[in-house]
């Protein structure tokens, strides 16, 4: 069942629909009149901080494509409580696997802040991608990206927490952050310790001292507001690729 929001010419991310296009994600990775043909389907919807977008076991078909705001994507762990699968930021398309094969939902989907997107009926989605090839191949990427940094991040568990920490912030930084004047990054999504531990797959204390680490060395600092200032990022990704990996074994 979709999670309560604003439907309707009211809600933000109304009127025209490329007023407010973002340019990242499966948005920024198509061409424009595909981008047109995707932001016309559907209809503007807004979510508040916490709202629930798709709630996982549901067996609705709708997609949800992301205008401003950020969601975070949970599943069931194996040992019942929530795993952190991934985020999806401005750009991006979530809800589109249950619209795809109409199965029930496998995660739930929450909102990071405050979020607008076009909520996208089953039959809507599908009669696009008969259309334009192009959405369903990047689709495809994006899967296989997230594979292989579902796969990266595996390898990375032998290695210390700060550098399974440092892989995760920056897969992150690098996908959804921005630049700052000053030549660093900025990751304005609000994740707890405790949900940035669940991606790495670690426990909050430990998560929290991995980052603490992170901070001695410079590089990355944090906001009151959590938000992550990655002034470094070359020296992020030192840390991240791990001992063997900088000396080349």
């Amino acid at each position: 069942m979709v999670g309560t929001g604003c439907l309707g010419t009211d809600c933000a991310g109304g009127g025209d629909v490329d007023s407010d296009r973002p340019d990242r994600g499966l948005l920024g990775r198509l061409p424009d009149h595909t981008v047109s043909a995707l932001l016309s389907l559907g209809v503007p919807v807004a979510w508040g901080p916490g709202d629930v977008l798709f709630r996982e076991g549901a067996e609705d078909g709708h997609a949800a494509l992301l205008l401003t705001g950020a969601v975070t994507v949970w599943t069931t762990g194996a040992d019942g409580g929530p795993t952190l699968l991934a985020v999806r930021s401005a750009g991006d398309l979530v809800g589109e696997m249950a619209a795809l094969d109409g199965k029930p939902r496998s995660a739930t989907v929450t909102a990071c802040g405050a979020v607008t997107a076009r909520l996208i009926p089953q039959h809507q989605l599908l009669d696009l991608l008969d259309r334009h090839r192009a959405v369903l191949t990047e689709l495809a990427r994006a899967g296989i990206d997230h594979l292989r940094w579902s796969n990266d991040l595996r390898r990375a568990m032998p290695h210390q927490a700060s550098t399974r920490i440092a892989r995760v912030l920056v897969h992150l930084v690098t996908r959804h952050g921005r630049r700052t004047d000053d030549g660093g990054w900025t990751l304005d999504l609000p994740l707890t310790n405790i949900e940035l531990a669940s991606i790495a797959g670690m426990k909050p204390r430990t998560a929290e001292k991995a980052f603490s680490d992170l901070r001695d060395t410079g590089a990355v600092r944090a906001s009151t507001r959590r938000i992550v200032l990655v002034p470094d990022l070359a020296r992020l990704r030192e840390i991240a690729a791990g001992p063997q990996e900088r000396n080349g074994a």
